[in-house]
Parts: structure tokens; sequence; C-alpha cells
């Protein structure tokens, strides 16, 4: 069991190292052994736990998604709903999303350029779409104790990401005040409590 451990963390060591090194280069520019060095390890130790350099980046995708879904769980199980408004519980989940995913320049940068790779890549579209699958049916679920109707539910949550995900890549091109960015963010909210 405590290999298996080890195994885990030097994974996620491996995974760590990528997103440093896609905050001062692109995936294209970025090296197996850019990615060894920054881990600490050498770059044959990568290819034990990874296939590939686009393994690599597929095992990235799922981890910052489950980096993301653990800190939101974290702060939504101390939520009790029933001890909230539907307008506060929304709003917390519209601070969440808006703070560490929409308006963090790093994270959108990186899911720019993973975006574009996956417009030529089957697989890591095929990760992507898996990935938005997974955060519709979470944010849905939350969303759904104060809507009876879970297609629409569904359909809300699908039009919310697809907003925050149009701001992320806005809010990595553009500066904050530039387009008022926080405000569109909070009308927006304000427009989905209404139609809520």
């Amino acid at each position: 069991m405590a290999r298996k451990n080890v195994q885990e963390e030097r994974k996620l060591q491996i995974l760590k190292a990528l997103d440093t090194c896609l905050q001062k280069k692109s995936f294209e520019k970025t090296s197996i052994k850019d990615i060894a060095t920054v881990a600490g390890v050498n770059h044959g130790v990568l290819h034990y736990y990874f296939k590939s350099k686009e393994d690599i980046l597929l095992n990235y995708i799922t981890y910052v998604m489950d980096d993301y879904g653990t800190q939101a769980r974290e702060m939504f199980i101390t939520m009790n709903p029933e001890k909230w408004t539907k307008a506060q519980y929304i709003e917390e989940i519209f601070k969440f999303v808006n703070n560490r995913i929409t308006l963090n320049k790093n994270l959108s940068r990186i899911f720019v350029e993973i975006w574009e790779i996956s417009l030529y890549n089957k697989k890591v579209r095929a990760k992507l779409q898996a990935t938005y699958f997974r955060w519709i049916d979470e944010i849905a679920a939350m969303i759904s104790y104060y809507i009876d109707d879970k297609t629409y539910a569904r359909d809300v949550t699908i039009a919310m990401i697809a907003f925050w995900e149009g701001m992320a890549l806005f809010s990595s091109v553009f500066s904050r005040d530039s387009l008022n960015i926080e405000e569109v963010l909070k009308g927006f909210q304000d427009r989905i409590l209404e139609i809520l």
C-alpha cells in the first residue's frame, strides 16, 4: 500500500510540474525533459508513469478537475441548502467559480491552449468533453436542490458553464477593468437568479 502512495505522489509531482511549465511556455514548446526537471526527476521516470507527453496532458486535465471538484465539495459540504436561501446558495456557487476558476488568469491561459489542442487531437477533445459533462452534472446537482425540473437545471447549468468559460477566455486576454468583467459576471448571476 505504501508503494501505491509513493506512485500516486510521484504522478502528482509530475502533473504539478506540467502546470508550472505551462505557466511559462506553451505545451508544444514544453518538453518531457522540462517537465522532469521541474518535477526533480530523471526524464525516464516520466515514461514509467505516463506513456507520452500527451498522456501527461490528459492526466493533467483530470488532475485539475479533481482538484477544483475537491475544493468545491469541501466548501459546499459545510453549506446545508436548507439553511440558505436560493439566492445565497447560487451566489456562493458563483463566487467559488468566478474567483477560483473564471478569473484565474493562469488557469484560463492554460485551458485556452488545451481547447486549441482539442480541435486537432481527438483524445484531448474526448477528455475535455468528459470533463465538461462531469462539471455540468456536478453543478446541475447543486442547483437541483432549488429546481424541480432537472432538465431545466441541466440546461441552465450548461449556459452558466458556457458563459463562465467565455469570460475565462476574456479574462485571459483583457484586464478585469477594461471590460468590467466582474460587473458582467455579477449581472449574469443576477439574471440566473431571476430565471431560477
